[in-house]
């Protein structure tokens, strides 16, 4: 279906019958979100609330799962020194709007779980790559940087190369909401609120990722620096998320480590036109 969250009509409509929503809707970045406030909240956060009063509106018939997509980037904010990778019970932080409203659903989420008409799992997701994208994108770093390797440009760097970040692939990602409805049918329905880090465990730098792509593509990576007034999230020197609770509840490990994964897009590429990149909506 096709429609608009915006809309109550179409959400009612949306949900009626469902078991399971999967929700991965967002139209903001980290680096677009400090831009105007109040619009970008209207934006973002109405919508999830119109899809959560539409599932509020059909108690009575059957207790749905909603599993959401949150950023395990955003919504910690700094490390502390000396610290290791972000836990699900570490205290959340978030230093961009974008993070802010990725916890406040969730705790909108955990509200309606204990009213007792809602069933909610939170996955908070890491640098998730996997395919190429538009060049003009401000969201997505392999993705785009490799577009442009590709097309022959430089690639754009915001912010120090020695920012690190836990990259996860796609195919992971996709694996982990999976795995969240097999332990549904493993375990029954005892769990009403529950929270997942997804990411690789494994933190890597700018300059790490610029590396690898140039060994993968055999050549040379020119970049070039570029600022465009991002989101205070850029500042935050590094985000690694540690994913033992989603191995222990739900048996989900990732598996595609960096390197392979910028060798299966690099190979994919040849079979994928920058056009088609191209047609993926960038951020503005």
């Amino acid at each position: 279906m096709q429609g608009d969250l915006m809309n109550e009509a179409d959400c009612e409509e949306f949900v009626d019958g469902l078991d399971v929503v999967l929700h991965l809707a967002q139209s903001n970045s980290p680096a677009t979100s400090d831009r105007h406030w109040p619009s970008d909240f209207t934006a973002n956060i109405a919508p999830s609330l119109n899809l959560l009063e539409a599932l509020r509106r059909r108690q009575g018939r059957g207790q749905c799962h909603l599993i959401f997509a949150s950023s395990g980037g955003a919504v910690y904010g700094r490390l502390g020194a000396g610290r290791g990778a972000f836990r699900e019970e570490d205290q959340c932080n978030p230093l961009s709007p974008y993070g802010i409203q990725k916890l406040m659903i969730e705790h909108y989420l955990q509200t309606a779980c204990d009213q007792g008409w809602l069933r909610a799992t939170v996955l908070r997701i890491g640098n998730a790559y996997g395919s190429l994208l538009a060049m003009e994108r401000r969201q997505g770093f392999i993705g785009v940087a490799m577009a442009r390797l590709i097309s022959g440009k430089p690639v754009r760097i915001f912010g120090p190369v020695g920012t690190v970040r836990d990259y996860v692939h796609v195919d992971d990602v996709a694996r982990a909401f999976t795995a969240v409805l097999a332990a549904d049918d493993r375990r029954g329905k005892e769990a009403n609120w529950r929270i997942f880090n997804i990411g690789s465990g494994v933190g890597h730098s700018v300059s790490d990722v610029i590396d690898l792509m140039g060994q993968v593509m055999d050549c040379n990576v020119a970049t070039e620096s570029c600022d465009f007034g991002a989101a205070p999230i850029s500042s935050v020197p590094a985000v690694i998320l540690d994913s033992s609770k989603a191995a222990g509840e739900i048996g989900w490990e990732p598996r595609v480590k960096l390197r392979e994964g910028i060798a299966q897009m690099y190979d994919a590429s040849k079979n994928e036109s920058l056009t088609e990149a191209s047609t993926k909506v960038p951020y503005q």
